[in-house]
């Protein structure tokens, strides 16, 4: 069982420069190095933390989050080539909170445009999870897709006024 190695690398002359690694290896009971017993930290254990964060759940509300889907499932790809099954969703959520038992509150309205690109990223929900994405990691098929979507919506807000 290895616990920790302290390297340390020598220059041997007789090689022509060569260099020659060597590692002190300490375990317990090694009676050359390091203290002779070690004590195991529980799961959790260490100091406590002075900050403490109170959730919702600790508070008695309950935080509803809804995510405004722009387009349905697909296989998103990067330009590796590597797919990513998400949602494209807007970087707007809708929120509400509401007592624990009592029944879910009305959702806001989604916004008349949601914002699909923020800072030359958008935002997938992948696995119930919301994960921003950099354009430039997408593919280009990726990209046109998303440009038509944005001019779609800009479309619609023009229609509408």
């Amino acid at each position: 069982m290895v616990l920790s190695m302290k390297p340390s690398c020598i220059w041997m002359p007789l090689l022509a420069g060569a260099t020659l690694c060597t590692a002190q290896v300490d375990f317990p009971g090694n009676p050359l190095v390091g203290p002779k017993k070690y004590t195991k930290r529980e799961v959790g254990g260490g100091a406590e933390p002075g900050a403490k964060v109170e959730s919702p759940a600790e508070s008695g509300m309950a935080r509803y989050v809804t995510h405004v889907v722009l387009y349905d499932t697909r296989f998103w790809t990067s330009v590796e080539g590597k797919p990513l099954a998400g949602k494209l969703i807007a970087f707007e959520d809708l929120v509400v909170t509401a007592p624990k038992g009592a029944p879910m509150p009305p959702m806001p309205a989604p916004p008349s445009k949601p914002t699909i690109v923020r800072d030359g990223s958008v935002r997938l929900l992948v696995e119930k999870k919301p994960v921003v994405v950099s354009l430039e990691r997408l593919s280009w098929q990726d990209r046109e897709l998303i440009d038509g979507i944005q001019a779609a919506l800009d479309r619609k807000e023009e229609q509408g006024r």
